[in-house]
């Protein structure tokens, strides 16, 4: 298989290096787009790709089976129109990001309605690191992560190429689902938890804090290290659906603030075990 990545940031590169550590899997041809000289040649040298290119005009797309946009969401739909204009019919286009309605609305401009391709079918495996980065990626970063695809019309065929690269890079599995669901429940699972990392932070008390830390501060907190003009871009672009978590959980907070100040600690006690209770069992 013939697979382009563009972009060897963090996910690009640990999704290279993934592939190539990947035990009795057949031989690939792994090529790469990334701007930085250095990078590039650290990841030829160090056989994390076969190819590196710092223009996307000189990537050999049209020998491409699977092409992995590993930018930010902004510069992977600006991307999009340069690559499927190249894509040969039958090749997938992928990507990444964190958010898939601007990518989704943009792939149905620039890529032709074709049955036999080439499709685009959205991606985003769910890990990461608060640093992001060449430097930082690694082979095992996906290890029994979940794998989200948002296949709309592409055929099964290809969706089980997509599956069989998850697996390859250590997935537990692949979730299918839609742009608007995507986006819907990343604002609670993965934006919510970030925006709450950044509130806790700049409490009054954080500058104190310093061995007084347990495992749930340290875990509660660490995505606030993130990188934040790629944070600001997937915050302002699900917008909507962020505002509408963090509305709830303004309004769960003050409820926990009610029954410290309510006077009836059995209340208190009685909401910690229906809510962890709910927690155990799912």
């Amino acid at each position: 298989m013939r697979i382009g990545i563009i972009g060897l940031g963090l996910i690009g590169g640990s999704y290279a290096m993934a592939l190539g550590a990947t035990p009795g899997a057949e031989p690939d041809f792994i090529w790469a787009v990334e701007r930085d000289a250095a990078i590039r040649s650290d990841a030829v040298s160090a056989g994390v790709v076969d190819a590196a290119f710092a223009h996307i005009g000189d990537a050999p797309i049209e020998e491409t089976d699977v092409a992995l946009l590993c930018l930010h969401p902004a510069a992977c739909v600006k991307m999009l129109p340069l690559i499927a204009s190249r894509l040969r019919p039958g090749a997938i286009l992928s990507d990444v990001c964190g958010i898939k309605k601007p990518l989704a609305a943009k792939a149905r401009q620039v890529l032709p309605n074709s049955d036999a391709g080439p499709w685009f079918i959205s991606g985003h495996p769910m890990a990461g690191r608060e640093r992001g980065g060449f430097g930082n990626a690694s082979p095992t970063l996906f290890q029994q992560a979940h794998y989200l695809l948002c296949p709309e019309d592409a055929p099964p065929v290809a969706v089980e190429r997509l599956r069989t690269l998850a697996m390859r890079i250590g997935c537990a599995d692949v979730i299918l689902t839609d742009p608007d669901t995507h986006d819907a429940n990343i604002a609670y699972t993965s934006q919510m938890m970030h925006v709450l990392a950044l509130a806790i932070c700049e409490q009054r008390p954080f500058a104190g804090s310093f061995g007084f830390e347990g495992n749930s501060f340290r875990g509660a907190t660490r995505v606030a290290a993130l990188e934040a003009d790629l944070w600001a871009e997937l915050f302002w672009d699900n917008r909507e659906a962020l505002a509408q978590v963090l509305e709830e959980l303004t309004g769960k907070l003050g409820e926990y603030r009610a029954l410290l100040v309510g006077g009836d600690r059995e209340a208190l006690a009685r909401r910690l075990r229906e809510t962890s209770e709910m927690k155990k069992r799912g």
